[in-house]
């Protein structure tokens, strides 16, 4: 008879809380860099799931959108004030929006994880010892 008592939760036995692990760390190394933005795609693919009774796919995909369409107002207001930018300030403002974007989309997903507990590492209790006598 086990005795051992998980609490592990399903992702654990699926090794998918490694994986999403070893995104964020990636994403939060890749902040700033040229390739951050794919890094978000990667680790949005990795928490995107239908888990029991919790759809993160759908609450990732409403984020983005909402997300998606605030930084595009915020591109088309930028571009009427500033019609007479030469094409590589466009260009770099344009850059600056994404990147912000990627890092909104970035603190969700990591608040997401960390409110339905996906951030801990499961443990298993140990069978106890005894205290050795020092004599």
């Amino acid at each position: 008879m086990n005795t051992d008592e998980s609490t592990a939760s399903f992702l654990d036995k699926t090794d998918w809380r490694k994986t999403i692990h070893r995104k964020l760390e990636a994403s939060v190394d890749a902040r700033g860099q040229f390739w951050y933005p794919h890094s978000i795609d990667s680790l949005i693919d990795a928490v995107s799931a239908e888990y029991p009774g919790f759809d993160a796919e759908a609450q990732i995909r409403e984020k983005h959108d909402l997300l998606k369409s605030r930084y595009d107002e915020l591109w088309e207001l930028w571009l009427v004030l500033n019609s007479t930018k030469r094409k590589w300030q466009k260009y770099k403002y344009k850059r600056y929006l994404y990147h912000c974007f990627c890092h909104d989309l970035f603190t969700y997903v990591k608040n997401l994880c960390a409110k339905k507990r996906m951030l801990l590492w499961g443990s298993k209790k140990t069978p106890g010892g005894f205290e050795l006598d020092s004599d």
